[in-house]
């Protein structure tokens, strides 16, 4: 029988996403619970799909090394999944979101440099079904 989560596997969650660097002991002291609760609590999402990785978050000095941008992207057709597949393989791109209203979809984008990031935008406007894109450069993260 599947568990579905409580209070204490969305705190945890929502402590993970803020900080996924957390010790076990101070993720069991915040919750109340014991560091065994915390690890079998952890391996349960993960081996449920809640969790899907673990990533790294750069510091302010290498975030600003990096140019992101984002593009919002129209579509032809309606079934995404074709665009979707052509986009991951396209090095630089991100995260991939599906949107209501004027455009269909924003992609992350994430380079080293100005020469970079124009050949992705490039290569996402070669993809079939784009029909049409508007791309903006991230001047700073405001806040998490």
């Amino acid at each position: 029988m599947e568990r579905h989560m409580d209070s204490v596997d969305h705190t945890l969650l929502r402590i993970l996403t803020r900080d996924g660097r957390r010790s076990v002991s101070d993720l069991a002291a915040d919750l109340g619970v014991s560091r065994a609760t915390v690890q079998n609590r952890i391996a349960r999402m993960v081996d449920r799909g809640t969790i899907a990785r673990f990533t790294v978050e750069l510091g302010p000095n290498e975030e600003e090394a990096v140019i992101s941008a984002f593009c919002l992207l129209k579509l032809v057709a309606n079934d995404t999944r074709p665009t979707v597949a052509a986009l991951r393989k396209i090095d630089g791109t991100g995260d991939i979101h599906s949107l209501s209203g004027s455009f269909d979809m924003i992609v992350e984008i994430s380079t080293h440099s100005l020469k970079k990031l124009d050949e992705i935008l490039d290569d996402i406007r070669r993809v079939p079904d784009v029909a049409e894109t508007v791309s903006s450069l991230r001047l700073a993260k405001v806040s998490r």
